[in-house]
């Protein structure tokens, strides 16, 4: 279950899960819960509310038309994605086809791509780079942030979106994301990675040598 669902309470996020699975009345979340259909209504009013869920009638058959639930596009992006499997599928087929050599190639034009926007500009001063680059990061998903530890500057990443996919291959997709989406764009060839997740640490870590 994702982070972000989870913050909303068990009971919401269950919601969202089964909502995930196609459109649901209050009965059958009632069911699927184990609370009683009031609660379940207090529980999706709330997500309506959030632009999470939404509700429609539907006729089915003889008497009232009935309340069914199901979630927005906005609800849609809160549910789990495992990219990672396909990333660590596709990742796989490459080097088998070309090894170290042929993987390195492809992840670098694939990283290369995603970098133009942060393609060095000289007229911007070294903060202005590095504050660029912290953003599009952020973008990504990286959760960067820019660190001082005495005369020491970092680049930090406190998240890695290819996680799993880099712990299998660290030394070649660490290696390229830190060529072409810290180093080139910054414009300084002493960055030194110092930290990474794919190795076991808490953060990817770059030091910006003066």
């Amino acid at each position: 279950m994702d982070a972000d669902i989870s913050m909303l309470g068990e009971s919401k996020a269950r919601i969202i899960d089964f909502l995930g699975e196609g459109e649901k009345s209050g009965r059958d979340l009632s069911a699927m819960l184990g609370i009683n259909q009031t609660a379940v209504r207090e529980h999706v009013q709330a997500l309506e509310r959030m632009g999470i869920a939404h509700a429609r009638f539907v006729k089915t058959g003889v008497g009232r038309p009935k309340k069914r639930y199901s979630l927005t596009p906005f609800g849609v992006e809160l549910l789990p994605k495992h990219y990672d499997v396909m990333l660590n599928t596709l990742i796989k087929k490459i080097w088998e086809k070309g090894g170290d050599a042929l993987l390195s190639q492809f992840m670098s034009d694939v990283v290369r791509d995603l970098a133009d926007s942060t393609a060095k500009d000289e007229n911007l001063t070294l903060d202005q780079r590095i504050s660029r680059v912290v953003g599009f990061l952020n973008k990504l998903g990286f959760m960067a942030t820019v660190e001082k530890e005495g005369e020491r500057l970092f680049v930090v990443r406190h998240n890695c979106i290819f996680n799993k996919t880099a712990k299998l291959y660290s030394g070649v997709l660490c290696g390229e994301c830190d060529t072409a989406l810290i180093r080139e764009p910054i414009g300084r060839k002493e960055i030194e990675l110092v930290e990474c997740i794919g190795k076991g640490d808490n953060s990817c870590k770059n030091l910006i040598k003066a």
